[in-house]
């Protein structure tokens, strides 16, 4: 069966944020942010791509923040806070040798606290 998604990335990450302003949205608990997870082989340009993508939400008014969850790669936070320096956007790590999930659920979490609209999980 065919499936409709939609693939404006810009619409939906803007539009999940909205549904969570309205008047009957709760006041006690933070709107569960966007989240995006970038997957597959090693060395495709993964993690320059998710920057790319937060330049993009960024420059459109979202406020996206990084979470590194490649932890068993040698330099992936580093590689995703050079990104993070340059793009002025947030970055959420746990260092190496922690689980990927874990970690991904932390970000979103602290996403949900500080008020990012955005989770571009790597």
């Amino acid at each position: 069966p065919a499936h409709n998604r939609d693939v404006d990335l810009l619409r939906s990450a803007i539009a999940k944020r909205e549904k969570g302003k309205g008047f009957f949205a709760s006041k006690s608990k933070p709107t569960r942010p966007y989240v995006i997870v970038m997957i597959g082989i090693n060395g495709v340009g993964k993690s320059t791509s998710l920057a790319k993508i937060a330049y993009y939400l960024k420059s459109n008014g979202c406020s996206p923040l990084l979470a590194v969850c490649d932890t068993f790669r040698s330099g992936a936070v580093e590689q995703l806070n050079v990104h993070a320096k340059c793009l002025d956007v947030p970055l959420y790590h746990k260092g190496y040798a922690k689980d990927p999930s874990a970690v991904a659920k932390a970000a979103i979490d602290h996403a949900a606290q500080e008020g990012n609209d955005v989770v571009l999980v790597d």
